[in-house]
Parts: structure tokens; C-alpha cells; sequence
């Protein structure tokens, strides 16, 4: 199972290995891992948005190699305030689901 954003799917894996498991505890953790990728996104356009804000040129102007790499920070950003669920919102968007998956 890949995930969109390169989230570690470690939550579908552990469910998957263990013998004991429903199909809605996988489904559940299929939901979460979607959930905590949708957060990712958001941060992402979030970070994105902020960027675009800034005064481009400085020291060396402005690259398309510079974007890019600005581009691959702000997705470890984005990935890093998913994973520590900075700002809830997937643990909120999981819980609001949940009741009707």
C-alpha cells in the first residue's frame, strides 16, 4: 500500500499482520492512514501558500532548482506536522468518519 505523501503506513501493517484483526479494524486503519495523509495535504497547501507570500529574488534570485527544493522541503514539512498531528485536524476528520465507515 503506498501512500500519497510517503506517510508511513506502519498502523495498516501492524493490523494486517495480526491474526486477530476484522476486516473493520483494517478498514478503520485504512481510515486513519487516509485521514492523517489528508492533514499532510493540508499543511502542504498551507506551507505553499506561505511561500508564495514571500518577496521572491535574494541573494542569488530566483531558480527553478530553488523551487524544487523549496518544493521537497515544504512536503518533509508538511509530513513532519501530519505526524506529529500538530494541528488535529486529522484525528478530527478520523473521529467525524468513523461513526459512518
Amino acid at each position: 500500500m503506498a501512500a500519497i505523501y510517503g506517510l508511513n503506513n506502519q498502523v495498516v501493517q501492524q493490523v494486517v499482520k495480526s491474526p486477530a484483526n476484522t476486516a473493520s479494524d483494517l478498514d478503520d486503519a485504512k481510515l486513519k492512514e487516509a485521514c492523517q495523509e489528508f492533514e499532510a495535504f493540508f499543511w502542504m497547501q498551507v506551507l505553499q501558500a506561505a511561500r508564495s507570500s514571500l518577496p521572491g529574488g535574494g541573494l542569488f534570485g530566483q531558480s527553478s532548482e530553488g523551487e524544487y527544493y523549496s518544493s521537497l522541503l515544504d512536503r518533509q514539512y508538511s509530513l513532519a506536522l501530519a505526524k506529529q498531528d500538530t494541528a488535529g485536524l486529522g484525528k478530527l476528520l478520523y473521529e467525524q468518519l468513523r461513526s459512518t465507515v
